[in-house]
């Protein structure tokens, strides 16, 4: 069963560093292009939502089965990808929003790391408290500043992005060296009540 325990554990470390990895790449992205990529962004969006919504609409008029309700979430829809396509800037004002909800989510699961770290009697623990804090701060300043200039918002979360990922990833290696001290202790004890 702690064998279990040990592997659940690898392999949400590898998902966190995979997840770091992607926030780093985003982030510079965004931090280079931050119109351009928040104008694509709102362009595909809303390409995807014209497509469904017509989908819906059509597929709704030659089925007879739920017509009027199927037809007005359809409407809808396409309504919603047509505003989008036809003001980006203000559809791409919400992203910022979705960003910050992602860093809150990734600061708790650093959290989460940190306390794990603690419990291995890892040093490095506290900063590692401090850095998740933060990264629930910057989720929270990006959901505030949601609605202003969206090129320095862009810009914020490619920077904030990037911190997200690189403190992603030294947390888990640093709980990676503060475990493998700890099994290289037991086993070292083990040894000793081997030899009596």
């Amino acid at each position: 069963m702690f064998d279990d325990i040990i592997e659940k554990l690898k392999s949400i470390r590898l998902h966190i560093t995979i997840s770091a990895l992607a926030c780093v790449i985003m982030g510079v992205v965004f931090l280079i292009w931050p119109s351009q990529v928040t104008n694509l962004i709102a362009y595909v969006v809303g390409a995807l939502l014209v497509a469904i919504g017509a989908i819906q609409v059509v597929s709704k008029i030659i089925n007879e089965e739920n017509r009027s309700s199927g037809l007005l979430v359809g409407a809808l829809i396409l309504i919603i990808g047509i505003w989008i396509i036809v003001h980006p800037q203000t559809a791409v004002s919400l992203i910022p929003i979705v960003i910050g909800v992602v860093l809150v989510v990734s600061g708790v699961q650093e959290l989460s790391l940190a306390f794990t770290a603690k419990n291995v009697d890892s040093s490095s623990w506290g900063w590692m408290i401090a850095g998740a804090v933060l990264t629930i701060v910057f989720g929270i300043i990006c959901v505030c500043v949601a609605f202003n200039i969206v090129t320095i918002a862009m810009r914020l979360l490619g920077l904030f992005l990037i911190y997200d990922g690189v403190s992603s990833m030294l947390m888990v290696h640093h709980v990676n060296v503060a475990e493998r001290v700890v099994d290289t202790t037991i086993t070292k004890e083990e040894d000793v009540d081997d030899f009596f």
